[in-house]
């Protein structure tokens, strides 16, 4: 699809008036928005920072290609936090720190390693303020963010329940009460046995995986720009019972959760095409809806899935077409 972003954004938004409130409620503390500067030459991994940082609702966020823009801009202007990306080619990173704290004392740095490597020592020596992993998870930005900034939410009160009058048990002599054996279960009929699905999780080639994962980052890039269009809660791709990658809201724990149920239930739709005798042994996609939010999976090859949990306001035809554009550009990373 054309269009700017926000052109993007506002297409969205005209789909779903009433998009479900996914951002984290402050209770009892009143912060102004901060304002974040990420600095990447990486344009895809740059504006998909960018764009999960605005997606919260807890951060304003802006982005520059180069180190030399980013030091006028923190001279000129008033940043919270800046995020430098250690792969900036036209300055030293070090430089670049150096010159934000030399302009704002107050103005607070993270950086972002090689992707699947740890932060260099010399980089720590630095006294960072926090380190920005890759691959991350979009929903775990708020709380890397907020730990860089100072400002950690605390956790919510638990409701505190009323207490209930409780009965005083009755008292059974033990020793007088004669025991009474269980009733003998009788075994199950081979009649029986047969109607009793076995489920086996799907499994996928160690090659396979292992690919998708070396290719983590554009995938992530692919995932970012479906999410632009749907706004999903969580966009998943899923190999066997593996997480891949993942876009959305949801934090990493609860999209390797709705993993695990994504895949049994992707092989029980599977069991249940080869009864009825699909062609291909399963479905190619799944719907599962509610009254608020809807679950839906393409199978791009065997055991290799992309899910989408997702507000119900998206046109399903809407959901279908761009999932369908992703799946064509991740052909080449599944083998």
């Amino acid at each position: 699809m054309g269009g700017t972003s926000k052109d993007k954004n506002r297409e969205f938004w005209g789909v779903a008036p009433n998009p479900p409130d996914l951002r984290r409620n402050f209770q009892g503390i009143s912060m102004s928005t901060p304002h974040i500067l990420v600095v990447n030459n990486d344009e895809g991994f740059g504006f998909m920072l960018k764009e999960g940082l605005n997606n919260t609702g807890q951060f304003k966020a802006s982005l520059l290609h180069t180190g030399s823009d980013a030091l006028q801009a923190v001279v000129e202007n008033s940043y919270d936090l800046v995020i430098v990306d250690i792969a900036i080619t036209d300055m030293h990173p070090g430089k670049l720190i150096q010159g934000i704290r030399h302009a704002k004392k107050e103005t607070k740095v993270m950086m972002t390693p090689l992707m699947g490597r740890d932060l260099p020592r010399q980089f720590k020596e630095l006294s960072l303020d926090g380190i920005l992993p890759k691959p991350f998870f979009v929903g775990d930005l708020p709380d890397l963010i907020n730990k860089a900034l100072g400002r950690i939410p605390p956790p919510m009160a638990e409701p505190v329940a009323e207490e209930a009058e409780v009965e005083e048990p009755e008292v059974v002599d033990v020793e007088t009460t004669p025991s009474v054996p269980p009733a003998p279960v009788p075994p199950m009929s081979i009649a029986e046995r047969r109607t009793v699905p076995i489920l086996t999780l799907p499994t996928v080639s160690h090659d396979t995986t292992r690919f998708l994962r070396a290719n983590e980052t554009e995938i992530l890039r692919l995932l970012s720009d479906l999410n632009r269009e749907v706004r999903a809660e969580a966009i998943l791709l899923i190999a066997g019972t593996n997480l891949i990658a993942q876009a959305g809201m949801v934090s990493r724990e609860k999209g390797e959760e709705l993993t695990a149920l994504v895949a049994q239930s992707s092989e029980a739709a599977a069991q249940a095409a080869r009864f009825l005798g699909e062609r291909a042994g399963r479905f190619t996609q799944s719907l599962h809806e509610g009254d608020s939010y809807r679950l839906y999976t393409l199978t791009l090859a065997d055991g290799i899935l992309l899910s989408l949990a997702l507000s119900t306001n998206v046109p399903l035809g809407m959901i279908r077409h761009q999932c369908r554009q992703i799946a064509e550009k991740m052909e080449k990373y599944i083998i």
